[in-house]
């Protein structure tokens, strides 16, 4: 760990991890939930989200569930991935000055994210092709475009920590990793109600300063935000069987046609056709 890049596919109905301080990873799941500690918190990761974690920053996790749970998990060499985002952003003449100067840390990365890009279907892809004899140069590849999307998403964290409405740089920093809780604490309330003032106490701020600066530095709102976790974990159900009112359900609907309303302005689809379009897919 740490020396290589190395890819961990793995299926289980018990495993467990306590306080492993590994190199900077990300950590996927394929079919099932699984929930790492990290910092005495939990965050819940399915099968639309993943969670990014620094090197040597120590995690635990507790698999106890009576159906297998797939996870997939890429660990990084030291400094390989500092190393392509400095490369990315610097010209080609320093690279060749200065090829094994050392890249500082990524900050503010560490943490659960939402499913977007292409991050997620990078490492399904790794964790199909985990069966075969992976090619050096096809692993070698995966590991390089995963390393330019961290970051990529690590230049649009930088760009949300810009947005947080404070002066100090101080404030600014601290303001933002209680956003951070914020936004992981939705997560984890996915299929459960909860309200605005739940998630300002998990933050530490008033309802008013969480409203206000969780919706300029991200560009939507807490509610918007759950929404279309909702949204997308309801999806993720329908293409493992769910049926409509399960994954509505599931997820915190209690109107099944508010869900099916929403499930189509966001998708442009109706839950019940995402359903046809999967049956169409697998024939």
């Amino acid at each position: 760990m740490g020396v290589d890049n190395l890819v961990l596919h793995a299926s289980a109905r018990k495993h467990q991890v306590e306080n492993y301080p590994g190199p900077l990873s990300i950590k996927a799941v394929i079919r099932g939930e699984v929930t790492w500690i990290v910092d005495a918190r939990n965050l819940a990761v399915h099968e639309d989200t993943f969670l990014i974690l620094n090197d040597g920053q120590q995690y635990g996790m507790n698999i106890d569930a009576p159906d297998p749970v797939e996870t997939c998990c890429a660990f990084f060499q030291h400094g390989f991935v500092e190393g392509v985002a400095r490369d990315m952003t610097k010209p080609l003449e320093e690279s060749l000055e200065a090829p094994d100067r050392a890249a500082p840390p990524l900050r503010f990365l560490a943490r659960l994210h939402s499913g977007k890009g292409t991050i997620l279907q990078r490492l399904r892809s790794l964790a199909a092709r985990c069966s075969e004899q992976l090619q050096p140069s096809s692993f070698e590849e995966d590991f390089l475009i995963l390393s330019q999307e961290i970051a990529v998403l690590h230049k649009e964290t930088a760009a949300q920590l810009a947005r947080v409405p404070a002066a100090r740089k101080e404030t600014r920093e601290e303001l933002f990793r209680r956003l951070q809780v914020a936004r992981e604490f939705l997560h984890s309330k996915v299929g459960d109600r909860t309200s605005l003032e739940d998630v300002a106490r998990e933050a530490c701020l008033s309802r008013f300063h969480l409203h206000r600066a969780f919706t300029k530095t991200f560009g939507e709102t807490p509610h918007a935000y759950l929404t279309a976790l909702r949204l997308n974990r309801a999806r993720s159900l329908l293409n493992r069987g769910y049926s409509v009112t399960e994954a509505s359900m599931e997820v915190g609907f209690s109107s099944l046609s508010a869900f099916s309303r929403l499930f189509r302005d966001r998708f442009h689809i109706s839950p019940s056709s995402e359903i046809r379009k999967i049956g169409q897919a697998t024939r």
